[in-house]
This record gives C-alpha cells, sequence and structure tokens, in this order.
C-alpha cells in the first residue's frame, strides 16, 4: 500500500508517518512538506491513500485532494487537521476519514480499516496464483474460520453468500472472486497475502 503524507509541518508529517506506520506495518510512506511537491510527485507516481492536512500554503488540502483524484479517482482521501470546520466540505469530497488534530493511533487505525477504496497487498503475481488454482484457498477458509469460531452459515451471511457456496469455496470446488476474496481476509482480520499461504 502506498501512502502520501503531506502536512506543511515537517514534524508532524513525521509523526504522521509514524502513526500510519503503526497501524499499516507494509505501508510505504511517502512525506511532504510542500503541497506543490505531491502534485509534481503525482504526474508520474500513484498512491493508494493520501493523508492530507487542510490548511496548507500555496494549495490548501481540498484542493490538493481533487487535483489527485483527477489523477487517481480511486485514491483515499483522509484528512487531518486542526480544523473542524472543513469536515462538511471533506465529506463532500467523499474523503475516506476526517481526523481531527492531534492524531492518536486509534483514530489512524479506524482511518485505515474503513477506507472508501479497499486496498489489498496483492500484486500481480499473487493474483496470478490465486486464479491458477495452484493454491489450497478453501483448507485455509476452512481453518480460519474454525479457529473464528464461526459456522458455515454465518461467514455465507457476512459474504451475503449461500452457504452452498462456502462449502465449495472450502472444498476447492470454486473460487471466491477477488473481492470477496478481500472480504474473506478482513473479516478474519488477516493481510490477504497471509490467506494465499
Amino acid at each position: 500500500m502506498k501512502v502520501i503524507v503531506c502536512d506543511d509541518y515537517p514534524l508532524i508529517v513525521k509523526h504522521l508517518i509514524r502513526t500510519i506506520n503503526q497501524v499499516a506495518p507494509n505501508a510505504e510512506c511517502i512525506g511532504f512538506s510542500d503541497p506543490r511537491d505531491v502534485l509534481s510527485y503525482i504526474e508520474t507516481g500513484t498512491s493508494d491513500v493520501a493523508v492530507l492536512d487542510i490548511e496548507m500554503p500555496y494549495i490548501d488540502g481540498l484542493t490538493l485532494a481533487k487535483r489527485i483524484l483527477e489523477k487517481s479517482p480511486k485514491t483515499n482521501i483522509i484528512f487531518v487537521t486542526g480544523h473542524p470546520q472543513y469536515s462538511l466540505e471533506a465529506h463532500q469530497l467523499y474523503s475516506s476519514s476526517f481526523i481531527v488534530k492531534p492524531v492518536t493511533a486509534d483514530a489512524m487505525k479506524q482511518a485505515f480499516e474503513h477506507l472508501r477504496n479497499p486496498v489489498s497487498d496483492l500484486n500481480e503475481s499473487d493474483i496470478k496464483k490465486f486464479y491458477s488454482g495452484k493454491i489450497g484457498l478453501g483448507s485455509n477458509i476452512r481453518r480460519l474460520r474454525i479457529r473464528k469460531g464461526m459456522t458455515v452459515p454465518q461467514l455465507a451471511e457476512l459474504l451475503n453468500v449461500s452457504a452452498q457456496t462456502v462449502y465449495r469455496w472450502e472444498n476447492n470446488e470454486r473460487m471466491p472472486d477477488i473481492v470477496k476474496f478481500l472480504m474473506i481476509s478482513d473479516i478474519f482480520g488477516i493481510d490477504a497475502k497471509e490467506l494465499l499461504k
């Protein structure tokens, strides 16, 4: 997961990156203290999440978010600000979260757990392996379901599928699509890569 962090105070950028690394250890964070540098970065680079201050010189965070979303509409925007009066404007931009400073690890964790556009750490080779049928995904699903004390019908209800579909997955007769796969990893609270092992 690639994360852009932008705040006009470099110390706050460092604090935010430390906090993000606590709650999302696999995140690759790129910090900026000048929003103009973010605009330069997005010309060639991409990100899954952008953590933005709102009141910054040169370009405010709301305008910066719009520019990021023009280039990459699936980027999750998390606003971090000391000015709660911007919450409505942030909401109108379909941001994932709005955190009022000071930022706590719990607030950041909640923001990353409720991203508007889910992010996976799967790479292209993982996805090929997933669809090749070379992994025993069914036994992993069964093992994790049992460990969580969950029945097949309970898991099926959470995934909005039939119990028969879950039985077929667990017996490796069928494979969940990639969206259901990500939902399964989220339900069991594990990284998507772990589910492939």
